[in-house]
């Protein structure tokens, strides 16, 4: 009798815990502190702001070349630089991008350098009679 008590409140506190981690994610991915330090610009690659809500405080998150994370402040004036230099870098991809697909698509389809047969003019269809 114990030992079906003990079971189903493992049972219900498994549930539970799947319940919260399917609805809120994994807690481990949020910022839970500002981290003061100042990479190169270049080595961003891009960035997510996390919100508070289901994490304790608002920052930008950068990611870097190496698959390293970095949790700034997002009023912090390094955090706004870098956040500008990602988007400038984005855009002018994305311009790159739009320019290659535009010059693809403005090809246009080649044409024929073959004669094309002219119609037969009245008579000119028979054979020569010889004389």
């Amino acid at each position: 009798m114990r030992s079906s008590l003990g079971l189903a409140c493992l049972l219900c506190f498994i549930t539970w815990m799947s319940l919260v981690q399917a609805t809120h994610g994994p807690v481990s991915s949020c910022c839970l502190r500002w981290s003061t330090t100042m990479i190169q610009l270049d080595r961003i690659m891009n960035y997510t702001i996390q919100s508070e809500g289901i994490c304790p405080i608002k920052a930008v998150v950068f990611q870097t070349q190496s698959g390293n994370r970095l949790c700034s402040d997002p009023n912090n004036r390094w955090a706004k630089r870098a956040m500008k230099k990602v988007n400038e870098k984005t855009k002018a991809l994305l311009k790159v991008e739009q320019n290659e697909q535009g010059s693809a698509s403005d090809n246009k389809p080649a044409v024929s350098t073959t004669p094309k047969k002219e119609p037969l003019k009245k008579g000119t269809g028979r054979k020569p009679t010889k004389t």
